[in-house]
């Protein structure tokens, strides 16, 4: 009977373990979404997205990010707060609306302008070579030979035959 009761003791344990361990790293997850999401706010203006960041200010902001997750908050509802208080700026990147939709856009249109116009000199290069090599080839045959040297080239192949 005490055995029973230690064994049904364990599986509640195990499972006590596994459900705590899911949640915290759920909120891990949450956590690190959040931080990917939004750049430090340091004094130094490191710059960096505030997962990258290792400042004092990243700790306390993280510290600051993790009880607002506890106490129920979404990641949406924290950034959209963050984006309140910063603005815009204090976003890893732009939204997908409205101006900032060009920030998406730019660099595929620079791509694809980038080599339609890499094609074109290209192409433009294999026009000029060909017209080059069709002007040389050209002038090899309009060019003729002289019969002194066509006599010569003559006699020492007839030498050679023999």
């Amino acid at each position: 009977m005490m055995k029973k009761h230690s064994t049904l003791l364990g599986i509640l344990l195990a499972m006590f373990l596994l459900v705590g361990s899911a949640a915290l790293s759920q909120a891990a997850a949450l956590l690190a979404d959040l931080e990917n999401a939004l750049m430090c706010k340091c004094e130094d203006k490191c710059g960096k997205v505030l997962i990258n960041c290792t400042c004092a200010t990243s700790d306390k902001t993280r510290a600051e990010f993790t009880k607002l997750l506890d106490s129920g908050l979404t990641v949406d509802q924290i950034i959209a707060d963050q984006v309140t208080k910063h603005g815009e700026t204090v976003l890893s990147a732009p939204t997908k609306n409205g101006f900032n939709l060009t920030a998406w856009v730019t660099p595929f249109v620079a791509l694809l302008a980038g080599g339609f116009g890499l094609g074109k000199i290209i192409e433009a290069w294999k026009r000029k070579g060909s017209s080059d090599n069709q002007q040389v080839e050209a002038e090899e045959t309009a060019t003729p030979i002289p019969s002194k040297y066509s006599d010569r080239l003559r006699e020492e192949l007839d030498k050679i035959e023999s």
